[in-house]
């Protein structure tokens, strides 16, 4: 059972959780300054027994990233400073480059994007911070990105070839030692892979084609560090070509994500990625709303 933050915290909050739970209106809270949207925050959407809303997931909507990620960083303060959990927690950056602009997403963004995709699509709940920009953008089909990602356990068999070739169509460079997110490199019955879905690159120990070991290991000195059980690959760039395309190995151009619409012909919202409608909750709704005006002028 999940730990749940003392009476005396949520108490001033009851009216906002009763009106969520009867469904009623739209529950608003004001005269908040400072840091106390994320404590506000960190307490509505915790789970435990006696919120029955706790099996429900949360989208929660700031002006743009920088808010999105103050928000974001406030509300795992307050969590973890009441001795709550984090792991439901996420943030789903903007690309930060200007629409249509011949560049590729930074990596980085990508991963961090990828991992708050991945938790939607396998965790019961999900608690997701994010910025106009970000909402608004269509993305990858949510079939498309679940039947991408490539997933390694212990004993299980891949054929080399088929690595390559789905590490290749996921956006991955080949490079002879990994250092950054989106690269990976062969050297022998081991293959390096920098993972989107993860802060440090995996290390891949074949027999054959048996997976034999899966570990973490430090880019910078090569060296092997946790022992894990299952191990994800995610996209490393958000346009993901069918199998049997024939181009599906060649490199992406820079600007390849533009052109997802025509490769898709259907993208989806970052609102379908949740398995069930999820509670909004609306930092400055005036703002969000001009904010909103702002960025369909800048596409």
């Amino acid at each position: 059972m999940p730990p749940v933050a003392p009476s005396y915290l949520t108490q001033w909050l009851a009216p906002v959780v009763d009106a969520l739970q009867v469904g009623a209106g739209r529950p608003c809270l004001i005269g908040l300054h400072g840091s106390t949207p994320g404590f506000s925050l960190s307490l509505l959407t915790q789970g435990g027994p006696s919120n029955q809303l706790a099996a429900r997931s949360w989208l929660v909507i700031a002006k743009d990233d920088d808010e999105a990620d103050r928000l974001y960083r406030d509300t795992v303060f307050f969590r973890k400073l009441c001795g709550l959990p984090v792991q439901d927690l996420a943030l789903f950056p903007q690309w930060e480059i200007l629409p249509y602009e011949s560049t590729a997403p930074p990596v980085d963004l990508v991963a961090r994007r990828m991992q708050a995709l991945h938790q939607l699509a396998t965790a019961s709940r999900t608690v997701l911070f994010t910025s106009v920009p970000a909402v608004i953008q269509r993305i990858l089909p949510a079939e498309v990105f679940t039947t991408a990602s490539l997933q390694f356990e212990p004993d299980g068999n891949v054929e080399r070839e088929a690595l390559v070739s789905g590490l290749l169509r996921l956006g991955y460079r080949q490079s002879s030692v990994v250092e950054i997110p989106g690269e990976f490199s062969l050297r022998g019955g081991i293959v390096d892979i920098f993972s989107t879905a993860y802060a440090e690159p995996l290390r891949i120990e074949f027999l054959g084609d048996t997976v034999e070991s899966l570990r973490f290991f430090d880019p910078a000195t090569q060296k092997s560090t946790d022992k894990i059980k299952q191990a994800w690959v995610l996209p490393a760039r958000e346009f993901v070509r069918p199998p049997d395309a024939v181009d599906a190995l060649k490199p992406l151009a820079a600007d390849a994500e533009w052109h997802a619409p025509s490769l898709y012909g259907r993208m989806d919202t970052l609102l379908d990625y949740f398995p069930q409608p999820p509670l909004l909750a609306l930092d400055q709704p005036d703002v969000l709303r001009d904010q909103t005006a702002v960025s369909w002028k800048a596409i």
